[in-house]
């Protein structure tokens, strides 16, 4: 008997961890999808025109990583990689225009703007986006799976109504994206396995301090 409430009283503890992990990577996916959304707009203009563009790349990206929840490797290692780098390419090539000037200023008229151009801009922030969410996504759908259909969207609607009120609640607030950064940073240091955290640590942090 003390035995068998051992292995309960274990197996209670794992899926209790299992649970909050789920919350946890839905929360994070949510407020990821929602970040890109509001930061990539401020800093690339073209995406004033083409609103729902990190959307789609978004939807994308997350439907591509359910699909891999199967897979032989487990990619959402490298989601804190994948993020530092989209936030660099932005921050590098901003585009911005010049809006000192009192004329009416049209899409493909942008004589004083910053950055790469729009064929090379647009289609490298769609693929990032994309390749982000494809491996929050997959960390994600391989908690998904471990639980019975209806438990697990349960916890993954949960999880996902807590990453929107979260984000809402920043912006209310008038947080920098910096607060954003480090709340991402935190989620993906403590949802990674240990071995990666030596190597994550780092890259994580130079993903703050570029923001």
């Amino acid at each position: 008997m003390a035995r068998s409430a051992i292995l309960n009283g274990m197996v209670d503890e794992r899926i209790g961890r299992l649970r909050v992990r789920m919350l946890a990577l839905s929360f994070l996916m949510l407020f990821v999808e929602l970040a890109l959304i509001r930061w990539t707009g401020s800093n690339i203009v073209y995406l004033s025109y083409f609103s729902n563009f990190v959307l789609l790349a978004s939807f994308l990206g997350i439907g591509l990583g359910f699909l891999r929840a199967d897979a032989r490797y487990d990619l959402f290692r490298f989601a804190p990689i994948a993020l530092a780098v989209l936030i660099a390419f932005v921050r590098i090539f901003p585009v911005q225009i010049d809006r000192s000037g009192t004329e009416l200023i049209f899409f493909g008229a942008l004589g004083t703007q910053s950055g790469l151009p729009p064929w090379l801009t647009l289609p490298v922030l769609f693929l990032g986006v994309a390749g982000i969410m494809t491996l929050i996504g997959e960390g994600v759908a391989r908690t998904f799976r471990r639980f019975p259909p209806l438990e697990a969207y349960r916890l993954d609607i949960l999880g996902s109504i807590g990453g929107i009120i979260a984000f809402s609640i920043l912006s209310f607030l008038g947080a920098p994206p910096l607060v954003w950064g480090l709340l991402v940073a935190i989620l993906l240091g403590l949802l990674v396995d240990r071995k990666s955290r030596v190597w994550q640590a780092p890259v994580l942090a130079i993903m703050v301090l570029v923001l």
